[in-house]
């Protein structure tokens, strides 16, 4: 079994979790299969045509020749092998993804807090790329007000009603320990 990285099973959270609940549950909840389904063509439609194709044939309860899928797409299929044995498992390994990046982003915020270009321009880019996708109020644009000097959990959550409210605290939970340990 290929390991999972946690920020790849994150990443992929409601393919993994659509298409692992399709293959765990009894036939008698047809909704899962279409669920999965769903899920599946959407990342069809974003170019993931190989591992759509994979995923169709293990609902279909096919085996599936991994020789053409790229290291990341094994990891999906691993991942779902995994949470279709163990639900509980893909929950655990969010949290940890989330966790590993509220860090990543606290020591982003804090250099971008100093003045560092670099560090500003990343979470910039982040925003943009929100705003492209049609997101506004991101959790990209709670991190820019964070840089800004909002650290009030509940007023950021108010002001960027589309911010992930559990990375959004973690991050602060980091950023605040990073503060003191500059202190």
């Amino acid at each position: 079994m290929t390991d999972v990285s946690s920020q790849v099973a994150a990443a992929h959270l409601e393919l993994i979790d659509a298409v692992s609940n399709a293959l765990a549950v009894s036939e008698s909840i047809p909704t899962a299969g279409s669920a999965a389904t769903l899920a599946i063509d959407r990342y069809r439609e974003d170019g993931w045509n190989a591992l759509a194709e994979a995923l169709k044939r293990r609902l279909a309860g096919l085996t599936v020749d991994e020789t053409h899928l790229d290291e990341e797409d094994r990891m999906i299929l691993s991942a779902i092998d995994r949470a279709a044995e163990e639900p509980r498992w893909l929950y655990r390994v969010a949290e940890q993804a989330e966790a590993e990046a509220a860090e990543q982003i606290a020591a982003l915020i804090l250099a971008a807090t100093w003045g560092e270009r670099e560090a500003l321009a990343a979470l910039n880019e982040m925003r943009e790329a929100a705003l492209a996708a049609g997101i506004e109020g991101s959790t990209a644009h709670a991190f820019v007000a964070i840089v800004q000097g909002e650290r009030r959990l509940d007023a950021i959550l108010d002001s960027y009603e589309n911010a992930q409210a559990g990375l959004v605290e973690r991050t602060l939970f980091a950023l605040t320990q990073r503060e003191q340990e500059r202190s």
